[in-house]
């Protein structure tokens, strides 16, 4: 395994022959500071990994779709034309750069692709030159940066997303200019928001301090490459100004077990960012009481607020416990709350290496994050709800920005590294090429048409023997028939490997209903695996309205029907159901085939969807 010290001293030896200058500014990245807690599961370079089927095509169309083709423009018009509070522009603009500059290094460091590699040099060169000489990067007018009124309150959320893009562009490409540009944000927001500066961090910010609030993870991030304790000092800082009276009081409520819908404002997406900013906090510097928030809210979140896709929120807020609402008019599960929950739960298992997190990543990667992306994925949705018709949108917003990000993490979860071996965390034909000990290279390749069948073939080819652990997650909806391993756990396998040695595991990908509660309560939804099964008008144009119709049976049996496949490519399939009242096609009690399709890409073309049916009687 490579460590990150050692990646970087290889990228300032690169830089040093080609720019000295730089390489003297990239020096600091060589010594960044160390961590009070070592993450159980480690993030592995994202061009180690190859991933195919469903969850490969996604990624790539990401980077093809979306990242390649998005205008620069759009990314720097509000840095490069400042003011931007004329009619129609968002007061956050400045955002989507960073947001941008995030997944486009994930995804050019996963395939390399050059023509990505060039535009982010070309949209790091241009935005960089915007800096103002006091470090300042954002989108106001110069009398106007950290006002009070509402819409100069983005100003902070603005450097959280410059700092995240500049500091993982920083990270993977060695460009020291971005490294620098990013120390220079954090010393103006320490001049304006640390001891003794003149400003409230609180104030100047929407949701009762979260959203400036949620600066915190990246301040962290520049803690950890530059070793700068400053910045550390600051990250506690923040973290106590949000007990403050006009603060959100995040910490304390949360470990209070004060539900996330009564914390704050409730607002979900700023709650998440700063909740992974609690658990960086807490792996800089090993202090419990930032990271035991974060898992009662975790808690609370699962048990009161997920939906059965793998998302939440309602109008861009948590809503009362338990009311799973689905339709477009109660704008469900903005993307924004899906892609921060998958940042969540990856902190989570990496610090924890426990296989419930990943459970949920799977969860949304397979549901509501592929749900919201149009299969193409040119376009997302702002919501995605459970009924209806998904509302595409190529137009930049904070969730057409968003979600892109998600895609280009997956990489780092399907596989990681322990500190005795590796981990397979996500299923699919993929391969992963990593390093162990001593710089030594082990292969770890599946074949599988998984989601589809539950047959993985695992294969571990090594150099010479070496003695690892191999941990292989067993999803909490499957078992393993033969295996000693819990659903819901990892399959550990402690031996030394030798050549090429092979696995073969056959993950039953049961069909099971999920009992709806609150708004869905008498109604159930079909789940296969890991995906959550959807009616589409296109495949059922005669079964209008869906919410006529029922299952006949509470242990349903699906058939695939052969002829029809999804926007994905993916199977439609087929199971018997009743029409509960009349239609203009049907009269109550007439027996219907219901053809269900995966959620991700049930609505691609426009028609409506429905996830929840009615339950069989009886």
């Amino acid at each position: 395994m490579v460590s990150r010290r050692d990646l970087l001293r290889g990228l300032a030896a690169g830089v040093s022959a080609v720019n000295p200058a730089w390489a003297t500014a990239l020096q600091q990245l060589t010594t960044p500071a160390t961590d009070k807690v070592a993450d159980r599961f480690a993030l592995v370079y994202p061009s180690s990994v190859r991933l195919g089927g469903f969850l490969g095509e996604r990624c790539r169309k990401n980077e093809q779709a979306r990242l390649l083709t998005k205008s620069e423009s759009d990314l720097l018009s509000g840095f490069q034309r400042r003011p931007t509070q004329e009619a129609g522009k968002q007061a956050w603009i400045g955002e989507h750069a960073g947001k941008w500059l995030h997944a486009a290094t994930l995804a050019w460091v996963y395939t390399g692709d050059a023509e990505l590699r060039a535009k982010l040099d070309r949209v790091v060169s241009a935005l960089l030159a915007t800096q103002k000489a006091d470090g300042y990067l954002g989108t106001y007018a110069d009398d106007q940066h950290w006002a009070m009124g509402r819409e100069q309150k983005w100003d902070v959320w603005v450097h959280k997303y410059d700092l995240l893009g500049l500091l993982t562009y920083a990270q993977y490409t060695g460009d020291a200019r971005a490294l620098e540009a990013a120390k220079r944000i954090g010393n103006l927001l320490l001049a304006n928001f640390g001891v003794g500066g003149p400003l409230d961090i609180n104030e100047r910010s929407t949701h009762v301090g979260m959203a400036s609030g949620s600066v915190l993870e990246p301040i962290v991030l520049l803690y950890r490459a530059t070793g700068d304790q400053r910045f550390l000092d600051f990250a506690r800082l923040i973290v106590d100004k949000w007990e403050a009276a006009n603060g959100p009081k995040l910490a304390s409520q949360l470990a209070g077990n004060v539900p996330v819908n009564r914390t704050a404002d409730g607002k979900a997406y700023e709650m998440l960012s700063c909740l992974v900013g609690l658990c960086e906090l807490y792996r800089a510097t090993g202090e419990a009481r930032y990271l035991n928030p974060v898992l009662n809210a975790w808690l609370d979140i699962v048990n009161n607020q997920l939906l059965v896709t793998g998302s939440g929120s309602s109008a861009e807020h948590w809503t009362e416990a338990r009311q799973y609402l689905s339709s477009v008019n109660d704008k469900v599960a903005e993307t924004c709350v899906s892609v921060t929950w998958i940042q969540l739960n990856q902190q989570l298992l990496r610090l924890t290496g426990n296989a419930k997190y990943a459970d949920e990543l799977e969860k949304t990667f397979y549901n509501h994050l592929a749900a919201a992306e149009r299969p193409d994925g040119a376009a997302w949705c702002y919501f995605t709800a459970h009924d209806g018709r998904k509302p595409y949108q190529t137009e930049q917003n904070c969730c057409t920005s968003s979600g892109p990000r998600a895609w280009a993490m997956l990489p780092t979860f399907a596989y990681q590294t322990t500190d005795d071996g590796f981990v397979i965390n996500c299923f699919g034909p993929s391969t992963a090429t990593l390093k162990w000990k001593d710089g030594k290279t082990v292969t770890i390749r599946q074949e599988t048409n998984y989601p589809v069948e539950g047959r993985v073939v695992i294969s571990v080819t090594v150099p010479e023997p070496l003695k690892f652990a191999l941990r292989v997650r067993v999803p909490a909806w499957s078992q393993l028939s033969g295996i000693k391993a819990r659903p819901g756990d990892y399959w550990l396998l402690r031996q030394t490997w030798s050549k090429t040695q092979t696995l073969v595991l056959d993950f039953a990908l049961p069909v099971r209903l999920a009992m709806g509660s609150g708004a869905q309560s008498g109604r159930v939804a079909v789940l296969r695996g890991p995906q959550v099964l959807a009616l589409d008008e296109q495949f059922n144009p005669d079964l209008k309205p869906f919410a006529a119709v029922a299952l006949t049976s509470a242990a349903p049996k699906l058939k695939t029907n052969v002829g029809l496949r999804d926007a994905d490519g993916l199977p439609v399939y087929e199971t018997e159901g009743v029409v509960t009242r009349d239609t203009g096609q049907h009269r109550a009690g007439d027996r219907a085939t219901l053809r269900l399709t995966p959620f991700a890409a049930a609505g691609a073309t426009g028609k409506e969807l429905a996830v929840w049916l009615g339950a069989a009687s009886g």
